[in-house]
């Protein structure tokens, strides 16, 4: 198979999703916080747009499907245990971080293997690339940092939840 042909112009959309949750992630490590979160806003919008490219042209195929999943995973997943875990320099909620990250990983499996129409079974993982930003930006000057914990069980459950959320 022709990777080239293969690839499709929503899928650099997607990309761009995976590299921003990476680039978060590493810059989180080194304490750059705002610069980090704004990259999990990036990759959001990135993920927002592969969707909205591949529709208006008319492009889906399984190759594009499994890359959103992949980069949606990395960016909504493992990044954002990455940004809390760093704000919070702490191994003592590690279950909230493996189980936010196993419902992420879950949700989007479902989502590949289901045909559902105008809407989503679960909160969308891509919810968590938008809020966790938003709660950092919102207490970043509070000692209010045990809500990403809160906020990480609960996105879990509503990940792996039955509640249908509608598309954008």
């Amino acid at each position: 198979m022709n990777l080239i042909k293969l690839l499709k112009i929503s899928d650099l959309f997607t990309l761009l999703n995976a590299v921003s949750g990476l680039l978060c992630m590493f810059l989180a490590v080194i304490g750059k916080m705002e610069i980090a979160a704004i990259l999990l806003l990036l990759a959001a919008g990135f993920d927002y747009l592969d969707g909205k490219v591949a529709k208006k042209r008319k492009i889906s195929n399984e190759l594009g499907k499994e890359l959103d999943s992949l980069a949606d995973i990395i960016s909504f997943g493992a990044a954002p245990c990455v940004f809390v875990f760093v704000i919070l320099n702490d191994l003592i909620f590690v279950l909230a971080y493996i189980l936010y990250l196993l419902a992420g990983v879950i949700r989007l499996a479902r989502f590949n293997i289901t045909k559902t129409e105008g809407h989503f079974e679960g909160m969308p993982i891509t919810v968590n690339g938008v809020a966790v930003p938003l709660l950092y930006f919102a207490f970043v000057d509070y000692n209010l940092f045990y809500l990403y914990y809160i906020y990480l069980i609960l996105a879990a459950f509503l990940m792996v939840s039955s509640i249908r959320f509608k598309k954008l």
